[in-house]
């Protein structure tokens, strides 16, 4: 068989014109698809790394401010949690303080409840003192009593201050009124002229006297002088008496 060279050279021309038209209008369109894929895919990569990037930023910024949140709370809650304790602390001692006032008020009430509970029965033991003594002395009072209550008012009268007798003296000129003599029982004709004479020896001129009974002297002489009093008897005795229970107290 022989080789047509004809045939081959314009199958050559033709071959080549098929590369020429493969190129021209197929290969360079598809490599300018593909190299516009490609720079999409990479352009798309890019960005996929970017935002991935930016995600793993955000990720670690999250990560960072959980962190910093977290901190924040716990020293958020141990602020708050000494804030209540401070308060509770503050809310305690208030507390005492207003239980310490109100048992030191307590104290005091029980206190003054206590001194008028000992009044009271230290005044009813003086009023019951008093009643007794007024019953006693009541019961001893007699004329023999009186009589020796008025020797002892002779013998008063007798050493009284030189300074006393003047006032008495005085307050008789200035009266001009008869001395009143009080006794609990009937004076006899002997005690009534010594206690006229035991009087003007006091006062130092005549005088006169007015002698009366009350049995509410009890036993002995009670002696008025205008202003003044010159007294033995067992009135005044219990009246003193409870004079000093009252001054104890």
């Amino acid at each position: 068989m022989e080789l047509d060279w004809t045939t081959f050279i314009l199958e050559i021309i033709n071959f080549l014109v098929l590369v020429w038209i493969l190129q021209r209008f197929l290969y360079r369109p598809v490599m300018n698809v593909v190299a516009q894929r490609r720079s999409a895919i990479s352009q798309s990569l890019q960005e996929a790394q970017l935002t991935q990037q930016q995600a793993t930023e955000l990720k670690a910024q999250f990560e960072n401010r959980l962190v910093d949140w977290q901190q924040e709370r716990e020293a958020a809650r141990k602020q708050l949690g000494d804030e209540i304790e401070s308060e509770r602390q503050k809310l305690m001692a208030q507390l005492q303080t207003e239980l310490d006032e109100q048992r030191r008020k307590e104290q005091v009430l029980a206190a003054r409840r206590d001194e008028n509970l000992l009044r009271e029965a230290r005044q009813q033991a003086q009023v019951l003192s008093e009643q007794f003594a007024a019953k006693l002395l009541s019961r001893i009072a007699d004329p023999a009593l009186e009589g020796r209550l008025l020797e002892m008012l002779l013998e008063d009268l007798s050493s009284l201050p030189e300074e006393q007798r003047k006032n008495l003296a005085a307050a008789y000129r200035d009266n001009q009124t008869p001395v009143q003599i009080i006794s609990a029982f009937r004076l006899n004709d002997a005690q009534r002229q010594a206690l006229n004479t035991a009087m003007q020896n006091t006062l130092g001129t005549a005088i006169s006297c007015e002698f009366r009974e009350d049995p509410a002297v009890m036993a002995g002489v009670n002696i008025h002088i205008g202003a003044h009093y010159l007294q033995a008897n067992l009135k005044e005795e219990l009246r003193f008496f409870g004079e000093v229970l009252h001054h104890e107290e």
